[in-house]
């Protein structure tokens, strides 16, 4: 254990010693807090039944990567032609419904709006593949190419069920499986974060009431290996769709979404609410958690955690900044 030891507490010494969290920011403390962020190596999966909010919350984490961490992201959208995808982050960035967009037709603040942040989006390190059945052997050499050649240091998967694996023998549960698999060797051998959407079944349809209406695992299409490989699941889940208004306690649900973490690999599972505007796309954080991290530095010397951690591994006492 001794050994194991040395090995862990260097790398936790010096994550201590810094802001943030461990992996990529995904854009909503409640959700960075619970998850650590999106951490190289590991499969997210974020699922959800049609007009939830799931492209959206995609995105919503997708700008804040690429404008805020400004780090390059590639995005695969077998789901959508890449202009849709371009006419929702504008319309998600400059606060412009999405449907003005679709017409040509601005009110003069959206104009105003639109010209004032439209230049802080033409250098996001953001790349789009789109193809529709999209071959998954095409997918991963495309993700290899484009980590080697432009350093992505994470990527997305719109819709899971659309990646075409007509070519893997199997069941379409066991196709599924390879697929997954497939996504997880991408992510550990080129030490990325892969994020994937996916549809969840029919069955949430015929279940009523509040909970009832919350997305499980078992809603997951073909959810055993897909919870099964992934290392974090997050069903994204809009009451107000289901004309379903306020909780049992009497909390308002109008414009609310629900991020529910299903799976978290060692981690505790939690839920939050986020504002969804349904016009624009955009997604704003909205629960806030009580407590505050403290870095280590900021115990001071004196803390037995402290002392510990410098007299039993030979630590620095001063946390790298």
């Amino acid at each position: 254990m001794r050994e194991m030891l040395m090995d862990y507490l260097p790398g936790f010494h010096e994550r201590a010693g810094r802001m943030g969290v461990p992996g990529i920011p995904m854009g909503h403390r409640g959700l960075d807090d619970l998850t650590g962020g999106f951490e190289n190596g590991k499969v997210y999966v974020v699922g959800s039944r049609p007009c939830m909010g799931k492209e959206e919350f995609m995105l919503s984490m997708l700008l804040g990567i690429v404008l805020k961490s400004k780090l390059p992201a590639l995005l695969f959208s077998t789901n959508h032609l890449k202009s849709d995808y371009i006419q929702q982050l504008l319309a998600m960035h400059c606060d412009i419904p999405t449907l003005h967009l679709h017409k040509g037709y601005l009110e003069e603040c959206e104009w105003e709006r639109l010209d004032k942040r439209l230049g802080t989006l033409l250098d996001a390190p953001l790349f789009v593949h789109d193809s529709l059945d999209l071959p998954l052997d095409t997918l991963l050499e495309t993700a290899q190419n484009c980590i080697r050649e432009n350093g992505i240091r994470i990527i997305f998967v719109d819709c899971l069920q659309m990646i075409d694996f007509a070519k893997e023998g199997g069941s379409p549960s066991e196709r599924i499986a390879k697929v997954m698999y497939s996504l997880k060797q991408l992510a550990t051998l080129n030490d990325v974060p892969v994020v994937v959407g996916s549809m969840l079944g029919r069955e949430i349809e015929y279940r009523e009431g509040f909970e009832g209406r919350r997305p499980q695992l078992t809603d997951l299409a073909d959810s055993s290996y897909i919870e099964e490989l992934a290392d974090v699941v997050m069903m994204v889940y809009r009451p107000e769709y289901y004309h379903i208004y306020q909780t049992e306690t009497g909390r308002d649900l109008h414009g609310l979404i629900e991020i529910i973490v299903r799976k978290n690999a060692l981690k505790p599972l939690g839920s939050f609410f986020l504002d969804y505007h349904q016009e624009t796309g955009i997604i704003e954080s909205k629960s806030r958690f009580g407590s505050k991290p403290v870095r280590l530095k900021d115990l001071g010397e004196d803390n037995k955690a402290v002392k510990f951690l410098v007299d039993s591994f030979g630590l620095e006492e001063e946390s790298p900044s």
